[in-house]
């Protein structure tokens, strides 16, 4: 049996963690070792504790720049590609990492620096997760913001930084070098787990499998408020607006399910006939097949088994893998994107989802392509995948 790392390095809220517990289950019941190394230990708690498996701190940077991004690269050289120096600090805290708990397969949701000091290894790759995380492999890579670019030097510019601290980093460590960047996740086996609907990179994958998104790691039964009106789910992050919005949801005239890790006590007080507070992970099958929409700041997984549901959305982008998960939704009319957060604005768009036909007909329409989801299997193709990898 094998020893299987599961690494996530950039990314917050359960969007990375939960899809690899679902994951993990499986391979852990086959008789793997499964370990986690999280950026977020105390997500993985949340997520992850009780469940048997070991979890260690990601060598990660929690102090990404702020700044509006265009770009994989821009998003690196924020992020964990801040400093040659700081970079290669990590690469050798991920190697010390594979040195102690020696892998036998290495599955890297969003974890580029993982990915960086596997290299030259004798250690089999998985990259999973949505078409944000998992790049194509071209060269140069797009301008992800085509609604508003900007100057096509700039975004090469960011590359060429990114891909030349890299190689730095490959060559003071005697690791093989990058021919170009997307190659950093090209090299690795992909596990594609969206819907081609969703995926900002469509265009420029070539031969690509979706396998669609992973079934939810289960979670407590939804408790919606009782009483007439329709159900609401609300899912996310806090942010500046949310108390507004959640005064307005508690009057009506809907039922609105809430589960907002990390909100603040007092707002549960808010809590009446037309709104109730999920503590912990939902079981989005219930959630799915019960609710009339979802209203969501992040999660590419819940707006994709919502609308594999049949059941519009309402996206509250805050940065910019949900802004494209939102421009998608809106092409295809299953839904809509309130970007300012202004609680009329949101409120708006909850009642146009819910009153205009249109947005539900087309979550349908595309329900009923993919046979609500049924004709996809994700977890049954990770595991034919391991088995070919790592054996077992």
């Amino acid at each position: 049996m094998a020893r299987i790392l599961m690494a996530w390095e950039l990314g917050a809220g359960y969007g990375h963690l939960a899809p690899l517990l679902t994951l993990a289950r499986p391979l852990r019941q086959a008789g793997h070792h499964v370990a986690f190394v999280v950026r977020d230990v105390a997500a993985a708690e949340a997520v992850l504790g009780g469940n048997g498996m070991p979890y260690y701190p990601a060598p990660a940077n929690f102090q990404p720049r702020g700044g509006v991004l265009h770009s994989y690269p821009q998003i690196l050289l924020s992020t964990a590609f801040n400093a040659e120096d700081e970079l290669r600090a990590r690469v050798r805290a991920w190697q010390s990492l594979y040195t102690v708990l020696a892998p036998d397969l290495l599955v890297a949701d969003h974890a580029p620096t993982a990915l960086l000091a596997a290299r030259g290894r004798d250690l089999p790759c998985i990259v999973t997760g949505n078409g944000f995380v998992i790049l194509p492999d071209v060269a140069p890579l797009p301008d992800l913001r085509p609604w508003q670019p900007v100057d096509a030097k700039l975004l090469q510019a960011a590359e060429h930084k990114a891909l030349a601290m890299a190689n730095g980093v490959a060559g003071s460590l005697g690791l093989p070098k990058l021919e170009y960047l997307a190659q950093l996740l090209s090299s690795a086996a992909p596990a594609l787990f969206t819907l081609k609907e969703l995926d900002s990179y469509a265009d420029l994958r070539r031969g690509a499998e979706y396998w669609g998104p992973l079934p939810g790691p289960g979670g407590a039964a939804p408790r919606w408020p009782e009483g007439p009106g329709k159900r609401i789910f609300l899912y996310g992050q806090p942010f500046p607006t949310l108390p507004e919005l959640l005064r307005a949801l508690a009057t009506g005239p809907h039922r609105t399910l809430a589960y907002v890790p990390r909100l603040a006590p007092e707002l549960k007080q808010l809590a009446g006939p037309y709104l109730n507070f999920a503590d912990t992970l939902q079981d989005m099958a219930a959630v799915t097949r019960d609710c009339d929409c979802a209203v969501m700041t992040n999660g590419h997984g819940t707006a994709a088994a919502m609308l594999l549901a049949g059941k519009p959305v309402v996206v509250l982008p805050r940065h910019l893998e949900m802004m494209l998960i939102a421009h998608s939704v809106e092409r295809a009319g299953m839904g809509l994107a309130a970007p300012a957060l202004k609680r009329d604005g949101i409120l708006n768009k909850i009642e146009r989802v819910l009153g205009e036909a249109g947005f539900a007909e087309k979550a349908r329409t595309l329900a009923a392509q993919y046979a609500g989801g049924a004709s996809l299997k994700p977890v049954q193709n990770f595991q034919a995948l391991v088995t070919r990898l790592a054996g077992g």
